[in-house]
């Protein structure tokens, strides 16, 4: 079975985000890492990462500009909020994981693994003989592969 990819948004070190990383890497989750406080999300980017669905899903409701900007009380247009959060990427709700087809936001491992199928994967590999550690001498090394790591730069798409 091919391994899973996805591009995992951060902010800094944070100590949740780190924890979910882990869990991603150790699940043998190939990430494409963005840390959007050394690495921010432009609004083009925003615009595409956040699609059209509910805005509100995506803010950091603990982000002192949050409360500072009114957006407890008053969400502004779309494109008035991407600006926001383009020049304020902690305005963003994270970590934020992706597929080519789906995203998920937060810490909630219950979604990430639906989302990722992990729960499926390794069910699927533990039934198939020729992936049982008996059976596969190299095991070590196949398991160091799953867990690289490619940082994701951005050229300002």
């Amino acid at each position: 079975m091919a391994p899973k990819r996805a591009t995992f948004y951060s902010y800094g070190e944070e100590e949740r985000c780190q924890a979910i990383r882990k869990f991603l890497e150790d699940a043998g989750v190939i990430l494409d890492i963005r840390d959007i406080e050394k690495d921010p999300l432009t609004v083009g980017e925003l615009d595409k990462l956040l699609g059209h669905g509910n805005m509100a899903n995506f803010l950091n409701k603990l982000s002192e500009r949050y409360v500072q900007a009114g957006l407890d009380k008053r969400m502004p247009e779309r494109d008035e909020l991407l600006k926001m959060i383009a020049e304020d990427n902690d305005l963003l709700r994270r970590p934020i994981v992706t597929t080519q087809r789906l995203k998920t936001v937060g810490c909630d491992k219950k979604k990430i693994k639906e989302m990722l199928q992990l729960d499926r994967a390794a069910h699927a590999e533990s039934m198939d003989p020729e992936n049982s550690i008996g059976n596969r001498p190299d095991h070590r090394a196949k398991q160091s592969r799953g867990r690289r790591r490619t940082s994701v730069v951005s050229a300002g798409k």
